[in-house]
């Protein structure tokens, strides 16, 4: 009896979780200063802050945007655009519009807005008119990533991201559907995470794949994908395993460096290089040729994925705000 118990500790040690120990580190201690108020959710380009007020019968949570916006129960998912449920705050207008189904990312141009709901429907809302202009019927779809694209408004077409893992193309001019562009065939846990303009090219991608498309034929990069960034006319790819890939726009890998077990958080740049942090606390710079240095000497919140976020120089953690450079 006793072997069996020190075969089945020995066999669950030897399962336990495997995390990345660096060969080489360097000491870095940035600075920090601590905020009132608290990271909660981000998209790839703006960042919701919380914090709560107190009352005489309990409290609830105000969101703020990094410019320090009060969007009162609204989180920012764009630019402009900030969403509670089926509503949609206008943050330059300071005006709310209330649209027919449960919202999951959106853009705005001009008066326009295109839509994805989280019921596989996508349309665009007309601001003026305050109605939907036009709507889709999209995919039924069982799961989705934490992290998704916006669409993208591209000379007269609109291109939506499905939760499916497909971009639907309409014509805005007369809200003609054209077609779908088909990234994934797998509905769960596979809707676009990427969706850019890069170098006049097309590129979209799901947790499984990147694609280049073009009218004539598509390109694809297959990769167990966990973040997508562009920069200076290259395509990074950040993967489940630990990767770190560098693509030319026709998608052609150059370079790749493996950080065994890496687990990354969001990545950003900083006066030209690449910054992200590990799940082990570890601060990571990697240059425009995948020249890799790890920090120690900070210390970070790493438990929950939407509580770090780089934007620029700053990494945003929690209620703490760090400066790389």
């Amino acid at each position: 009896m006793r072997y069996l118990l020190i075969v089945l500790v020995l066999f669950l040690t030897g399962c336990g979780k495997k995390v990345y120990e660096p060969e080489h580190t360097v000491r870095k201690e940035i600075p920090e200063n601590t905020q009132d108020k608290t990271l909660v959710e981000y998209t790839k380009k703006t960042l919701t802050f919380t914090k709560n007020k107190f009352k005489l019968f309990g409290s609830k949570k105000t969101y703020f945007d990094k410019e320090g916006h009060n969007l009162g129960q609204f989180i920012k998912i764009n630019d402009d655009l900030a969403v509670k449920g089926n509503e949609l705050y206008v943050i330059s207008q300071k005006t709310e519009y209330k649209l027919p189904f449960l919202i999951f990312s959106a853009t705005k141009k001009n008066r326009l807005v295109a839509v994805v709901f989280e019921n596989g429907k996508f349309g665009i809302y007309d601001l003026n008119d305050k109605k939907m202009k036009y709507v889709f019927d999209g995919d039924e779809v069982l799961s989705v990533k934490y992290l998704h694209a916006q669409p993208l408004f591209y000379k007269d077409l609109v291109l939506f991201p499905l939760l499916s893992g497909s971009v639907a193309v309409v014509d805005l001019n007369n809200g003609k559907y054209i077609r779908n562009l088909n990234i994934s065939q797998n509905q769960f846990n596979d809707n676009v995470i990427f969706l850019k303009i890069v170098n006049n090219q097309l590129f979209m991608a799901t947790p499984s794949k990147l694609i280049l498309f073009n009218p004539s034929y598509l390109i694809d990069y297959k990769a167990d994908i966990k973040h997508v960034i562009d920069y200076n006319g290259y395509i990074y790819i950040f993967t489940v395993d630990g990767y770190i890939i560098k693509l030319n726009t026709d998608l052609k890998e150059l370079k790749k460096v493996k950080l065994p077990y890496a687990s990354f958080y969001a990545p950003g740049i900083c006066k030209g290089n690449i910054w992200t942090v590990e799940k082990e606390e570890y601060l990571i710079k990697i240059t425009p040729d995948l020249n890799v240095t790890v920090y120690t000497g900070n210390g970070f919140d790493t438990d929950w994925d939407d509580e770090l976020k780089i934007d620029g120089c700053k990494i945003y953690n929690n209620d703490k705000v760090y400066m790389i450079e």
